[in-house]
């Protein structure tokens, strides 16, 4: 007896795949999830077997995640973990309560993992009883950021809070060739940007988690009235706990959004940049110029 897989039924699947303390079956009349016992025969006809789930594919599936995050404290944390050798899956679990955004992508990318695992095993099914494969439904493309991080518009009653949060910002030059003395010169050359931005009239972003907690931030000034088409960073920022989840991406597409509405044409970044930063800045589309990085906003 063929049956059809549902939404519901899949997800019910996936949550008795996960149950490493009973054992389930599908009955093909309903279709429905029941416990197997000794009631219940496997035949392949009235009563399906899952597809199986052991706990070595978990693992697996755990490290393929951690290989994907570019957050370095939780994927640091989150490998140390998967290699202690105890109480793996409890212990991952845990810690990712401690990281609700990395939580939320971990349940994301399991979802859909093992959604698609389901549905293979479903086709192979529709094989055996002469019908055609379905085709899996894309991958949903939900934004995890609008959903767990709010962005709005900086102020200048801003400026105080977003200064206590800078003193991280030279965390990245804490390389075995800077000195301390050195990474606090930066730290000071990035602070004078942003304090000499606000006399600017500068504008940006700031993004903070729905408890209010601040998470980045991104602001730019004019340069001077010569060149109103052309702004300065004076900040860009996102606090280590939150880095590798596409804030400053995030942060820097809605920006250049407002820039490029109110007509200006580059963004430049003249500050000192530590080799990491370097990377990002890269990454979201500027371009080394010169002593400087700079970043084309009118297509």
């Amino acid at each position: 007896m063929v049956f059809t897989l549902t939404e519901k039924l899949a997800e019910e699947i996936l949550r008795a795949l996960e149950n490493q303390e009973a054992a389930f079956v599908v009955r093909a009349e309903i279709p429905e999830l029941v416990p197997l016992t000794s009631e219940v025969s496997v035949d392949e006809d009235s009563f399906y077997a899952l597809p199986e789930w052991s706990s070595s594919q978990g693992f697996e599936l755990r490290e393929d995640f951690v290989s994907t995050l570019h957050s370095p404290i939780a994927k640091d944390e989150l490998q140390r973990i998967l290699h202690s050798g105890r109480g793996v899956f409890r212990s991952f679990k845990n810690k990712l309560k401690e990281y609700p955004e990395v939580e939320k992508l971990w349940h994301s990318f399991k979802n859909k993992r093992m959604l698609s695992y389901i549905n293979d095993w479903y086709n192979q099914l529709r094989e055996v009883w002469g019908l055609e494969k379905l085709e899996q439904e894309p991958e949903d493309n939900e934004n995890l950021l609008e959903e767990d991080f709010q962005f709005s518009e900086y102020s200048s009653k801003d400026y105080k809070e977003l200064t206590s949060y800078f003193n991280d910002a030279a965390s990245g030059t804490s390389e075995s060739s800077i000195d301390e003395q050195l990474g606090n010169a930066i730290l000071e050359l990035w602070l004078q940007n942003f304090e000499s931005g606000e006399t600017k009239n500068q504008s940006g972003l700031i993004c903070r988690t729905p408890d209010e907690e601040f998470a980045g931030c991104i602001t730019s000034a004019p340069i001077s009235k010569r060149t109103d088409n052309i702004v300065v960073l004076t900040s860009f920022y996102v606090q280590e706990k939150f880095r590798g989840l596409g804030i400053g991406a995030e942060l820097l597409s809605k920006h250049k959004n407002v820039l490029r509405d109110q007509k200006k044409e580059w963004i430049l970044l003249t500050s000192i940049v530590p080799d990491s930063m370097e990377s990002t800045l890269l990454s979201l589309g500027f371009k080394r110029t010169g002593s400087c990085f700079s970043a084309k906003i009118q297509n």
